[in-house]
């Protein structure tokens, strides 16, 4: 997988054609259509980064969801209410896809916001395997098999640290994220099935 580079949300605004970057037409005040496919860093101004401060990140999001929300827009017309709306979704999908490690780690890796639900990285069978035997141990021996999974997990969470330490270093991609990212959704299933055994 290649690494994600980030699009500049620019364009000209619709109404009096001025370049404008950012929701807002700063010539004319109003608000733009959001771009397709827009990157969620860029929708929320926040440089593309995987380590941050989370206060910093709810920061960004007021700033713009202030700018977009759509009790500003109820008194305009319904191309703006709706660009309001859809302005916001896509503000709130930036904010919780972005505070989510996981869903960060997997979209800096491969654009994707979730895991796709079917096909994904193919996975080596003797980690299957031991998948496998974990969740028929899990009825027998749950706190065995939860401490095993518990380990397994962190040393996914640790190896993904590593590798996003070395990325905003400017050494290493991020190629095996979304392998990681899978290994750690089994393992995640085996530590659900031993809290329920």
């Amino acid at each position: 997988m290649t690494e994600l580079r980030a699009q500049k949300i620019s364009s000209r605004c619709w109404k009096c054609r001025e370049p404008v970057s950012g929701p807002i037409c700063s010539s004319c005040a109003t608000i733009r259509p959001p771009p397709p496919d827009a990157d969620l860093f860029e929708v929320l101004a926040f440089p593309r980064r995987y380590f941050f401060a989370k206060a910093a990140l709810d920061t960004a999001y007021r700033k713009v969801s202030r700018k977009v929300h759509p009790d500003r827009y109820a008194r305009k017309s319904a191309v703006e209410r709706r660009m309001s709306l859809q302005w916001t979704a896509l503000v709130n999908e930036a904010r919780r896809t972005l505070r989510d490690p996981i869903a960060r780690a997997r979209y800096l890796a491969t654009g994707l916001t979730a895991a796709p639900e079917e096909g994904g990285v193919p996975l080596d069978s003797d980690f299957l395997e031991d998948i496998f035997d974990m969740q028929m141990e899990a009825a027998s021996d749950p706190s065995g098999v939860s401490g095993r999974a518990t380990e397994l997990r962190a040393t996914i969470l640790t190896e993904l640290d590593a590798t996003f330490t070395r990325w905003e270093a400017g050494e290493g991609d991020l190629s095996a994220v979304a392998e990681r990212l899978d290994r750690l959704k089994y393992i995640n299933n085996v530590i659900n099935l031993t809290a329920t055994a």
